[in-house]
């Protein structure tokens, strides 16, 4: 079940249970879009900055894009590439749905196979398919 009451810890993992969509959010964050503005100004940053401890942890370099209710990435080392990405975060489960694949480039968003896995598992295997 989805919770409404902002977590306190900020981290991605805090946020699994997170209804996006229908809770409410702390008024500096009111206006013609509350809530992408509540995502996209307090949720985006503690991803990316997990996201780049992540790609440190592996010796990579990242590249982050963050939307309405969605984030995608590039993991790059010596050559190679993995996008990822998280859907749509209104979507049940989101946490444990993370798309990630091969990329030729930091602009290929269409890639190699789709591969998925959990937000905790995503470390792993992000470093697996950059040091194949």
């Amino acid at each position: 079940m989805k919770t409404c009451t902002i977590p306190t810890t900020k981290s991605v993992k805090a946020f699994a249970n997170y209804d996006f969509d229908n809770s409410n959010v702390p008024a500096q964050y009111e206006g013609d879009y509350p809530h992408v503005n509540f995502f996209k100004k307090y949720f985006l940053p503690i991803v990316r900055k997990e996201l780049k401890a992540m790609a440190k942890r592996i010796g990579a370099t990242l590249t982050f894009n963050g939307g309405h209710f969605y984030w995608s990435a590039f993991f790059s080392k010596n050559g190679k590439h993995v996008y990822a990405s998280a859907e749509d975060f209104r979507w049940d489960d989101w946490y444990n749905q993370m798309l990630y694949r091969t990329a030729e480039s930091t602009k290929d968003y269409t890639g190699g196979t789709n591969r998925w896995c959990g937000y905790e598992q995503l470390e792993e295997a992000v470093s697996g398919l950059l040091n194949r």
